[in-house]
């Protein structure tokens, strides 16, 4: 079993393609791609940390629809766009999940501004995309932080393993090399 992350799949937000840089040409091309990425990498009994935004809007039969078309099983940490993943019994939903791995510890919210501010663990979020790069960079070691949004991560989930050797390296990233 592996374990990834992921945030931020807007699945059927047509608003997405506008205020991100993301390269499809269409809603559909998107749902596509991001589901055939998803699904290319995690095996049916994987792990998924998934930090939020799943599909825009959100209602529960959607939701599920979705959720069954994605390998893995799914750790669900809500974010702003996640209502009907509230109010489906298809996955639990958490504000936060915290793990260990690789001798670090971690903390996973949707949205950073969500963490404590007194926080010694590595945090790992989604929800700035890659509209402030910057600031929320896939890796940034100065802070302790890393920005999983799919726009930031090639268009699919990244393996913890592969995040914590980007971490021993110190480096700061804007976004995962490929």
């Amino acid at each position: 079993m592996t374990r990834y992350l992921a945030a931020d799949l807007h699945f059927d937000h047509a608003e997405v393609l506008d205020y991100t840089d993301r390269p499809f040409a269409s809603i559909g091309e998107m749902n596509d791609r991001l589901l055939d990425n998803w699904n290319a990498v995690v095996d049916p009994d994987d792990e998924v940390i998934y930090l939020g935004d799943l599909v825009v809007p959100s209602e529960p039969t959607t939701v599920r629809r979705w959720l069954r078309r994605l390998n893995g099983e799914i750790t669900f940490v809500v974010g702003d766009h996640d209502e009907g993943v509230r109010r489906t019994r298809a996955v639990t939903a958490r504000r936060e999940y915290r793990f260990e791995a690789g001798g670090y510890r971690f903390l996973c919210v949707h949205d950073p501004a969500e963490a404590p501010a007194d926080r010694t663990d590595w945090l790992i979020h989604g929800h700035h995309h890659d509209m402030r790069p910057d600031e929320f960079p896939f890796v940034d070691p100065g802070n302790r932080r890393s920005n999983v949004s799919v726009e930031l991560t090639g268009y699919e989930p990244v393996p913890v393993a592969e995040l914590i050797d980007y971490i021993r390296q110190g480096k700061r990233l804007r976004t995962r090399p490929s």
